[in-house]
């Protein structure tokens, strides 16, 4: 263990919540290699003034740089033959006059979902974050990389939207300068920081209970970034004296090293908001994996996003004045079917429950192996010992599992079958569609680059990672299973739970091979 680690972790475990991220456009650059925000600017500056023209009228105010390129940006947009297709697509999406600019960019920042040419470095930071079981994220991106880390994190966009809703403050992300996947959600111009900051003392009474209670790791920041700043300045005025310590103790910036020397460290420093100075913890490193491991090393009893459901469904029930709100008592990991259940009570396996199933091999049989033996021409295991013992314990999180091959092996083969076999609790496994295995940020790309190529030509054309969401837009009978299979079995350590950033992809794509060759 590292000593940033170390240290890290040490300061972690002094604290009873679980770490929340707070996530900037550095995380993006570092991971996606996106622009920063005025380079971003500049690229949709094609077609109308230049750039200098934009900064010059507004003293470098980017927002006001956004506002003023949003006028001739509009009218241009209406106009050119190149955006035929987002003026169809968009056409009743359109509701002010920078609508056009934002739908553009969110565009440009969606197509980014790829990770393609990251070092071994990278790729093992963003593998080891997606394993996290952190309470949630914030953050000010507009990217999806985020949703793709942590697919089961429920996802709030932009500040109405969290200000209206639930949070259970664990499990989730909050979106709060809005999202690529809602374009006129983005915090963009000058009119929307007006209108962000006008909520911000109501932003901040909803997070207020949240930094206090967890420690917040900034990354992607500085500690002098004007967005946090006016963030957290918003929660000092709503604390009294007394709880400015413990908040500030919660704050935790991550930098990477500026002297070019690697040299690693943990050490408190001083944040002037105003005439409030806040004692600080700021982490240097130039490898954020110190970072991630500390946050793995905090440990907990419930997976978050099995606590945040128990939340949601605590809350419903006590709201309710219904008095035939319903109750299960299970396993907290064989509940599924929340359209059922209002509330759920009773975490673990008692312990003499345990000992009974300790002699049951199939049961130390993991998503993992369940997976790898999927994608062999014939199956290692016995299809009813997996179907009894082993995917009926499987995690409510595991929405895609390759099961229809051990369904066809003991004679299920219709939905009618299901219902009235033993095996019935396992229907919650069986309701994807084949709409579901496709990626849709990525048909354009397929219509022009890849339609009519055969799967071998699309594995040779593209990257190990992207080849998982390019294939499924194939049709069932043109996707060379043979050749996707020894694919599969190349990279099967993608498939491996908290292995790959790409893990979601490759888990899908061999749940697809199930679908078209056994499914009802």
């Amino acid at each position: 263990m590292s000593k940033v680690t170390e240290q890290l972790t040490s300061i972690l475990e002094a604290k009873t919540g679980a770490p929340f991220l707070f996530v900037g456009s550095g995380f993006s650059k570092r991971y996606m290699g996106l622009e920063k925000w005025s380079e971003l600017l500049e690229k949709f500056c094609d077609g109308i003034k230049a750039y200098g023209y934009y900064t010059s009228q507004n003293n470098n105010y980017l927002p006001g740089v956004a506002s003023s390129m949003a006028v001739d940006f509009n009218a241009f947009w209406w106009s050119d033959e190149r955006f035929v297709e987002s003026r169809e697509d968009y056409k009743n999406s359109t509701t002010e006059i920078a609508s056009s600019l934002k739908i553009e960019i969110a565009k440009y920042v969606s197509s980014l979902i790829e990770l393609e040419g990251l070092s071994p470095e990278l790729l093992e930071e963003l593998a080891a974050l997606s394993a996290l079981d952190l309470d949630g994220v914030i953050t000010t991106n507009w990217d999806l990389l985020l949703e793709e880390l942590f697919p089961d994190y429920r996802v709030f966009v932009g500040q109405e939207e969290l200000l209206f809703s639930n949070p259970q403050s664990v499990a989730e992300i909050y979106k709060i300068h809005g999202c690529s996947s809602q374009p006129n959600s983005l915090v963009l111009t000058r009119e929307d920081y007006q209108d962000f900051e006008n909520r911000n003392p109501y932003l901040a009474a909803k997070l207020i209970t949240l930094f206090i209670e967890h420690p917040i790791i900034f990354i992607g920041y500085s500690i002098s970034d004007e967005n946090i700043q006016k963030i957290i300045k918003s929660i000092v005025n709503c604390l009294g004296q007394e709880k400015l310590e413990e908040f500030a103790s919660n704050l935790i910036f991550v930098q990477r090293t500026k002297d070019g020397t690697g040299n690693a460290q943990v050490q408190q420093t001083i944040m002037a908001i105003g005439e409030i100075q806040l004692g600080i913890t700021v982490v240097r490193t130039d490898s954020f994996i110190e970072v991630y491991n500390a946050i793995a090393n905090k440990k907990r009893k419930i997976p978050a996003k099995i606590l945040r459901f128990c939340k949601e469904q605590m809350y419903d029930l006590v709201k309710s004045a219904n008095p035939e709100q319903r109750m299960i008592v299970s396993d907290i990991d064989n509940v599924d079917d929340k359209d059922k259940v209002e509330f759920v009570m009773g975490v673990g396996v008692a312990a003499h429950e345990r000992e009974r199933l300790a002699g049951t091999g199939y049961q130390g049989v993991g998503i993992d192996e369940i997976f790898l033996d999927s994608i062999k021409e014939e199956s290692n295991y016995d299809a009813e010992q997996i179907l009894a013992r082993t995917i009926p314990n499987m995690k409510s999180s595991n929405k895609y599992v390759p099961i229809y091959r051990y369904l066809r092996e003991i004679g299920i083969n219709s939905l009618s079958d299901l219902r009235s076999s033993e095996h019935a609790s396992l229907e919650k496994f069986v309701r994807n569609t084949r709409q579901d295995f496709v990626y849709l940020t990525y048909q354009k790309q397929y219509s022009l680059e890849f339609a009519g190529l055969s799967t071998s030509e699309i594995i040779a054309k593209t990257t190990v990672k992207k080849a998982p969401m390019i294939i499924p837009f194939q049709q069932d009978q043109d996707i060379d299973r043979a050749e996707v299979r020894a694919f599969l079995d190349t990279h099967k350590e993608h498939m491996l739970a908290g292995k790959s950033s790409a893990g979601t992809y490759f888990r899908k794509l061999a749940c697809l091979l199930d679908y078209i060759d056994y499914s009802f």
